[in-house]
Order: C-alpha cells, then structure tokens, then sequence
C-alpha cells in the first residue's frame, strides 16, 4: 500500500508542475492576455475611408469617402465588472462626400439616403467586448455601435480586425444592411428595368496613431 501511495505521489507531483507552467504561460503571454483594465485613447487620421457598397441585376457599385469626414477622439475604458469596454466618440460623413465615380450614381445614391433631409451619416461607437491584443498580430474583436442615417438611429454588433501598420494601427469593420433597416427604398432606373438590390455593405478602415 505505501508502494503505491508513493507512485501515486510521485505521478502527480510532474502533473502539478505542467499546470503551473501551463497558467504561468498562458497569463505571461500577450497573445492570452485579457486585458482586464486599461483605457483607450484614439486619434484617427486623416488617411482613414468608408466605403458604401451595393450592386443592382446588372453590375456592382462602390461609394468611398476618404479624409473628408469628422472624426471624434475615439475613447473607452473598461467597464466596472470587467465585461466590456464602454467607447465614446463617432465619426461623421457627409451623404454628399461619398464618391461613386459616376455622377449618376451619384445622384442616385443622395437622394436614395435623403440627403437633402439627412445630409449626415455617423457612426458612433458603444462598446468593444475587450480591450484589443497590441502584439503586433491581428486581431478579431467584437463591439457595438450605433449608426445615424437618414433620419433613423438604429444599434448594430460589429465585428473588428485590429492589426499594426507602418505608422500606427488599423481598426476595420463592416456590415451588410437592408435599405428597410432605415425606411429607405431602393432606386431605380430607367422604368424600373435596372433595380438595385435591397442591400448594402458599410465598410470603414481607421487609421489609428496608437494601440491604446
């Protein structure tokens, strides 16, 4: 019996010493880190865009805004209960500043999102699940923002990549929407024989001049 006890003893003893190691390991290491406190400060840069995608039953089109939009400074800080990172701070477009490269579409495109009425689109941001990982990878992480547009305020969960660059960081996201999400309906054209589709992808990509 005292044989097998001290095997016994003598097996567990490496099994402990792995876990710990393991533990040690796991919160030493950036890439498993939580980052349970800290704060966020972001300055976004002028080089960031958003983008409006959509097609129609004949072709595909595309509406950028680079530079030209209003951006706050970007701010959060984890929550009280460690859950989240509350964020303030938006970004603001003018309907009128996106490009399609297409003065028709162009067209099509402000008076679909009213712009004579609602000559601003904005974004603002809520929450993030986590602070992000600034170990130089990308990083996936997910938040929720609020998005303005065209008379309507409507929340959505997003899903971020967040990864180093040259001269600071990057945070994108996108999202695919319905024109009814915000009471819109989609243009025609020419009798109706071109018809855009009922949905439309947001884009955006944050320069951002540090990780936290």
């Amino acid at each position: 019996m005292e044989a097998t006890n001290y095997i016994r003893r003598h097996a567990i003893l490496p099994l402990i010493g792995m876990l710990c190691t393991f533990v040690s390991f796991k919160y030493a290491n950036p890439q498993y880190a939580t980052h349970a406190t800290g704060e966020l400060h972001w300055t976004v840069l002028p080089s960031s865009f958003i983008t409006i995608n959509g097609s129609s039953n004949i072709n595909t089109f595309g509406c950028e805004a680079s530079g030209t939009f209003k951006a706050d400074r970007l701010q959060g800080g984890v929550s009280k209960d460690g859950k989240r990172v509350n964020m303030k701070g938006a970004i603001t477009i003018a309907i009128n500043q996106f490009d399609c490269h297409n003065r028709m579409l162009n067209a099509d495109l402000r008076k679909t999102l009213k712009a004579d009425e609602h000559p601003q689109m904005t974004i603002r941001f809520v929450s993030l699940e986590r602070m992000p990982l600034c170990d130089g990878g990308e990083d996936f992480i997910s938040g929720s923002v609020v998005i303005e547009l065209a008379g309507q305020r409507k929340p959505f969960n997003l899903r971020y990549a967040f990864s180093k660059t040259n001269t600071g960081y990057k945070l994108e996201g996108s999202r695919t929407f319905s024109f009814a999400d915000f009471n819109l309906t989609p243009p025609k054209k020419v009798g109706g024989l071109v018809k855009v589709k009922d949905q439309f992808d947001v884009a955006f990509t944050l320069l951002l001049d540090n990780c936290k």
